[in-house]
């Protein structure tokens, strides 16, 4: 029996990287990514993996192969709070306009199965646990309202054209290949080089951290699930391990395996930032049996061992 074929958009980014080198393992997986100079990082983790090629959502990416994938994965996204704050009009180029394209290559092609990357940014402030039906009309971030609007597109799509489809909210996804841009690498960089960090609300804002692996494990699970799954069907799962901690105990741990001492600065929790996340994982178990795994501490022991011998440099 011949393999099933998989795309990967966004396929050199953090979570595509480790996504594309565990399905190879199983399907035959085909990736694209811009691969942009001003993105070192993608360009360095491309170095480490072959089937990745230079294209982007905003073009005819899937006109050009000659065997259609039978399952597209959309992770391409620009990515980040703040950045949506300065550069609004970007995140509506990738986010929401790629989306739709991404959308209607699939619709041309003939391509039935799609798992796409939402955020836990869709949910609004305020609520101690998030779960699937919590409030998502009033996001904090341009990112957040991009994230849902891409959800709102794939579930029309998915009843107007028949795409069967699942989303992912993700919550706070960290480990070895990290992007720059996110917590985690900056508070590596600056607590190996003995300079403070910067702390928001005295240290006092919880995030709902996910490593890597059990993001990646989630998906492959979800491969063989949206393959069963009939025509039009569109569910939305967070993804998330379910057991928020503070940012300040998070760096504390990446200080100590980092062997440096913890030096931070104060600051007030920008505006469209959440206080909290935190992750019902009860809708994911149920449908695939398996929740995250990985504890916080396994996962940063993972993730500053990588750091350790590399750097984007």
């Amino acid at each position: 029996m011949s393999r099933k074929k998989i795309f990967i958009t966004g396929a050199a980014g953090f979570i595509g990287f480790h996504l594309q080198r565990e399905l190879s393992k199983k399907y035959l997986v085909d990736g694209m990514d811009e691969l942009d100079n001003s993105k070192k990082a993608s360009l360095i983790r491309n170095q480490y993996n072959t089937n990745v090629r230079q294209d982007s959502v905003q073009n005819s990416f899937l006109n050009k192969l000659e065997e259609k994938p039978n399952i597209l994965i959309h992770l391409a996204a620009e990515t980040g709070i703040s950045g949506s704050l300065l550069n609004p009009t970007l995140y509506f180029q990738q986010n929401i306009e790629g989306t739709f394209n991404v959308l209607e290559q699939c619709r041309k092609n003939g391509v039935k199965y799609l798992i796409y990357a939402s955020s836990s940014s869709v949910y609004e402030p305020n609520q101690s646990v998030m779960s699937e039906d919590s409030p998502t009309n009033n996001q904090l971030s341009f990112y957040g309202t991009s994230k849902k609007m891409t959800e709102l597109m794939i579930e029309n799509y998915c009843k107007q054209f028949g795409l069967t489809a699942i989303g992912l909210r993700f919550f706070t996804v960290y480990g070895s290949w990290t992007r720059p841009d996110m917590a985690a690498y900056k508070f590596m960089t600056a607590i190996n080089e003995n300079k403070p960090i910067t702390l928001y609300n005295q240290g006092n804002v919880y995030r709902d951290f996910t490593h890597v692996s059990d993001i990646v494990h989630s998906i492959s699970l979800l491969l063989d699930k949206i393959q069963k799954e009939k025509e039009g069907f569109h569910e939305i799962f967070n993804i998330g391990f379910g057991s928020p901690i503070s940012i300040k105990e998070y760096a504390t741990i990446i200080a100590q395996n980092l062997n440096k001492e913890l030096i931070y600065e104060f600051k007030e929790l920008p505006q469209n930032e959440l206080f909290s996340t935190h992750c019902d994982t009860t809708k994911l178990n149920s449908y695939i049996h398996y929740k995250p795994i990985c504890k916080v501490q396994d996962g940063i022991f993972e993730m500053t061992n990588w750091f350790k011998n590399f750097r984007y440099v």
